[in-house]
């Protein structure tokens, strides 16, 4: 098999923000044809970094879907499309003329993604899908703070974990429509996402006892700890195989039959933690990242030293596994950003251009419908297109 996976496939980007334009642009890597669609105003995230990201690979166009020529424009270009990705609140897609009962109407074969923050129903259907509020209501940041003030996450988990389910939800509905013919709506919210990737907290049983794990971590064997450098590192002793060399390389046997260490790795538990993690803290802070990597790594121990970004993004194992791309950015010049995230042999994605500038192929996907020079100048003229 030769070529991206899902070549010819045409796509309409009606996201804003991260999920929606994210969950589009993986689509985009693999081949789908994708044409984001904007208001006047475009994507509010325009202004951040992550656009450049989120949207490329992609062609724009300006749409006012508040006017009745915009609307007419956008059922123009879905009878043509395969996929429609929309992540605007409950509602409005309908109220501007392109929700699903319209779409599958004249395109029976669509496949209709809608990302909202809390889905259709419930009390919590109107609040605005913002991460933040997504995490702080699905109790991640209570996770992440283990039990004692809640932690604010940078990473927007949320919307990407929304993304990749969208992504996996669109493929197995057009393998769907390979068979039956049909298309259907996918029904992604930010907030179900979230339950998804926090399974392993969602465990509610009788006796079940709930560790306050603190931001370095709470098991003394598997944590943060820092150096005497200000550096960190992650100590991950996973079982006791690992402890036992651990004790070894440390030159403290004597840790394997010492009470205080009892239950190792994982089971040296509160209020015995504390006291080991004081023991390991006074150790490692006496030398450099450098000189504890070296020692535990030749032993064959899971660690691995705490970095910046700058310094993960020059790792040997990020160039080896091309895990980057380089792309000119109108504006910026060359850029250096994530790569294709997934690796496969026979269809291997590909990042195809830089993200769109506002509006930057209206006339081009204008003309491709059939629209003529003047109808064209038209809408422009009255603001319908940009």
């Amino acid at each position: 098999m030769s070529g991206q996976v899902l070549s010819g496939y045409k796509v309409l980007d009606f996201g804003q923000y991260i999920a929606g334009p994210y969950a589009a642009m993986l689509l985009a890597e693999q081949g789908a044809d994708v044409l984001k669609i904007e208001s006047p105003n475009g994507d509010p995230y325009r202004t951040q970094e992550g656009f450049k990201v989120w949207n490329r690979s992609k062609k724009a166009i300006v749409l006012d879907l508040k006017k009745p020529d915009g609307q007419k424009v956008a059922l123009d270009l879905a009878r043509h499309a395969d996929i429609v990705i929309e992540n605007y609140k409950p509602d409005i897609a309908e109220k501007l003329g392109i929700g699903y009962n319209v779409l599958k109407e004249i395109n029976p074969r669509i496949i209709y993604c809608s990302i909202s923050g809390f889905g259709s129903k419930g009390p919590y259907s109107n609040i605005p899908g913002y991460e933040p509020l997504i995490s702080a209501l699905g109790s991640v940041y209570t996770e992440q703070g283990y039990g004692a003030h809640p932690l604010y996450i940078v990473l927007p988990i949320a919307s990407y974990y929304s993304a990749f389910q969208a992504v996996y939800a669109i493929t197995v509905a057009l393998y769907v429509r390979e068979m039956i013919g049909k298309g259907q709506r996918v029904d992604i919210s930010m907030f179900r996402s979230i339950l998804g990737a926090q399974r392993i907290f969602m465990l509610e049983f009788s006796g079940r006892f709930r560790v306050p794990w603190g931001p370095t971590g709470v098991l003394p064997l598997y944590r943060l700890y820092q150096c005497s450098d200000g550096k960190w590192f992650f100590l991950a002793l996973g079982n006791f195989k690992f402890f036992t060399k651990f004790c070894l390389a440390m030159k403290h046997e004597e840790w394997l039959s010492d009470p205080l260490f009892e239950g190792a790795p994982f089971l040296i538990l509160p209020p015995r933690n504390a006291k080991v993690i004081a023991i390991l803290k006074d150790i490692f802070i006496t030398k450099p990242q450098n000189f504890w990597m070296n020692l535990l790594i030749e032993e064959g121990l899971p660690v691995a030293p705490v970095r910046p970004i700058d310094e993960f993004m020059d790792d040997p194992q990020v160039f080896l596994n091309d895990m980057l791309a380089t792309i000119d950015e109108p504006g910026l010049g060359k850029v250096r950003e994530m790569g294709i995230p997934v690796k496969m042999e026979l269809c291997q994605g590909s990042v195809r251009c830089a993200s769109p500038s506002l509006g930057q192929h209206s006339r081009e996907i204008l003309t491709s419908l059939g629209y003529s020079t003047a109808a064209i100048n038209k809408l422009m003229n009255e603001l319908v297109v940009k």
